[in-house]
């Protein structure tokens, strides 16, 4: 892949939440070549005061400065790329589509990456026009593909070519930084649900998990889930899961350090998301060697039902009360999962992986 100008606009570029993480994907694939070309960031939000934006030497995040709001600073920079030119715009919100073809002006090469639940509904005139002038438009899953074209009719006939993220294979050591005193895998084996706690993401399957864990105990007494992550929705979720005791305990926000012990900890992974666009912790559960338990759609281009995981209906209770309660019986089973889905993420999930089908799709869209 030749490297150009680029500028990339996202919601977010620091921090642990999805889209940050792609944004971090992304800017160190179009880095990857040493052509010494920089990319520049145009973020809404560029998270916490000392957080490193992007991981990258030769990338310069840019919301503005802090007399605006984070909207107008955002309207700003963008102002200021289309006076400076760009090669190629990368956008990665369908939201922000529309400021994205304004930088490109028709002379950049507009690039639009669809992630999940926002380009699954009927896009407004603004999003259609900027996806209609689009020369590329890729998308992490096959199922974030298909939901995008049944709500969006009038662009159903795109290309759109489908890039799987990747992680990083090594991940940080959990034996460095992490507190063990104390951690979850003191009380007993733990199944574990990493993801934020938002109130606008619901759809995750914390509510489900909490509510079905009763009868999951009575099955197996000594099961316990750990949730990792915070938000808006956790006062309302721990007060939902209250009679439940030490059976459900969570860890709120978590190092990265503690994180990858806490995963190397559990037994399993379970999060029977309804509405996943990909689903990054299932491959960091793979990672540490876990097996996963997931829900149709997305999950499933991820997860091999019965080899490296189970992959459920969560419309149906009983199918995931069956999932979790054998993953919590079945030590072999887990660990044959578990081994199978390290192998899969080394041969298929890769943070290199990603970097080369962004680059050949890229390539295949270039003028």
């Amino acid at each position: 892949m030749s490297r150009a100008r680029t500028v990339v606009l996202t919601p977010g570029v620091a921090g642990a939440n999805g889209i940050a993480e792609v944004t971090r994907l992304v800017v160190r694939a179009l880095e990857a070549e040493d052509d010494g070309l920089p990319t520049t960031v145009l973020s809404i939000d560029r998270g916490p005061r000392g957080a490193s934006p992007v991981a990258s030497d030769r990338a310069s995040a840019v919301a503005g400065g802090a007399r605006f709001g984070p909207k107008l600073r955002f309207a700003a920079a963008a102002l200021g790329a289309v006076t400076a030119g760009a090669d190629d715009v990368v956008c990665l919100h369908v939201h922000l589509s529309p400021v994205a073809r304004l930088v490109a002006r028709g002379r950049a090469r507009l690039t639009v990456f669809l992630h999940g639940v926002e380009a699954w509904r009927p896009l407004g005139r603004a999003e259609r026009w900027a996806l209609a002038g689009a020369d590329v438009l890729m998308a992490n899953s096959a199922h974030t593909v298909e939901r995008f074209r049944e709500a969006n009719r009038a662009l159903a006939a795109r290309p759109i070519d489908v890039c799987h993220l990747g992680v990083d294979p090594i991940g940080v050591d959990p034996a460095v930084g992490a507190d063990a005193a104390g951690g979850p895998e003191a009380a007993g084996p733990f199944a574990l649900i990493v993801g934020r706690l938002a109130a606008a993401e619901r759809y995750k399957g914390h509510d489900l998990l909490i509510d079905l864990w009763p009868e999951i105990a009575r099955r197996v007494p000594s099961s316990r889930l750990v949730v990792a992550g915070d938000g808006d929705d956790r006062a309302r979720l721990e007060a939902r899961a209250a009679h439940l005791g030490d059976r459900v305990r969570f860890l709120g926000h978590v190092s990265p350090q503690t994180l990858a012990s806490v995963y190397r900890d559990a037994l399993f992974f379970v999060m029977p998301s309804r509405a996943e666009g990909f689903g990054l912790v299932f491959l960091e559960a793979m990672r540490a060697g876990k097996a996963c338990i997931g829900a149709l759609g997305a999950a499933a281009e991820i997860i091999e039902h019965g080899v490296t995981g189970l992959v459920v209906d969560p419309s149906d209770p009983g199918e995931v009360v069956e999932a979790v309660v054998r993953l919590f019986r079945e030590g072999e089973t887990r660990e044959q999962m578990g081994k199978a889905g390290a192998a899969r993420l080394a041969a298929h999930f890769t943070e290199a992986h990603f970097r080369r089908r962004f680059g050949a799709i890229l390539a295949r869209g270039a003028r």
